[in-house]
């Protein structure tokens, strides 16, 4: 990288606060306009947010590539490339749910180095460094390993997460209900997640207990992976799913619920 990551991180900040600025004032206005689809909403927010978004990054990295959820990819020479979502939960946006954030991503290799996740109605902000660890509103956060001992399985919180197109394909969705009522079976309780870059920063400050991905979408689960290694997630993987937790404990419950049980 030619720029330094901690220019880069500026950047990106500044790209999200953007974003998550207009999504905080446009959320309260109101009068977005709305494509509500059978399994997907797309709303003018979306592409408002996008525009502040893109305009901060190519202002300082004309030369980096950019895949952004709204505009698609947007070619570049760069060493890093940046993986930008102005508005991750706008069904949650759209219903009136304050739950929603704009991310970034930033890839060295097609690796995650820099994840960024700005949540403009608390003025929360997330930043994962690789190997430096997560940042909540500039204060370093990690799960506690004295929690070892604390949280199991019949007093977890867990976050379930999957892809868009579990939702379209019948057969992975059923895969999925399978998985979701085997964590409600073991946990006190199961929260479904439509902004998974709002919950992972909750994971990474241990506010939540685990999370279960089944073909989770890969620009929020980039980012999701970085902030688990960096706060000290317990974790465990296959080829379409993902487990974290705060304890092994609970790690190895979630995990006996998920592979048997994918496709």
């Amino acid at each position: 990288m030619n720029a330094s990551l901690s220019e880069i991180e500026s950047v990106a900040i500044e790209a999200c606060t953007a974003g998550g600025r207009y999504l905080r004032d446009t959320y309260r206005a109101g009068g977005t306009d709305v494509d509500r689809r059978e399994h997907d909403v797309k709303s003018s927010a979306d592409t408002g947010a996008e525009r502040r978004m893109l305009d901060v990054v190519r202002s300082r990295f004309p030369e980096h590539p950019i895949r952004a959820e709204e505009s698609g990819y947007h070619e570049g020479s760069g060493a890093c490339e940046w993986l930008v979502d102005p508005l991750d939960g706008t069904n949650n946006f759209e219903s009136g749910l304050p739950s929603f954030a704009s991310a970034v991503t930033v890839l060295a290799d097609g690796d995650p180095v820099l994840g960024i996740v700005y949540v403009p109605l608390l003025d929360d902000l997330y930043v994962g460094r690789r190997d430096e660890g997560v940042r909540y509103n500039g204060h370093p956060v990690r799960v506690d390993s004295d929690a070892e001992t604390d949280v199991g399985p019949s007093t977890a919180t867990v976050v379930s997460v999957i892809g868009h197109d579990v939702k379209r394909q019948p057969d992975r969705r059923s895969v999925s209900e399978t998985i979701n009522r085997a964590i409600e079976d073991r946990c006190k309780r199961r929260l479904e997640s439509w902004s998974p870059t709002v919950h992972w920063g909750l994971l990474a400050r241990g506010r939540l207990d685990g999370i279960v991905c089944y073909r989770p979408d890969r620009e929020e689960q980039l980012l999701g992976e970085l902030f688990a290694a960096e706060s000290g997630l317990r974790t465990a993987s296959g080829d379409t799913w993902f487990v974290g937790a705060g304890t092994g404990e609970l790690r190895d419950a979630l995990v006996d619920v998920v592979p048997d049980r994918v496709d």
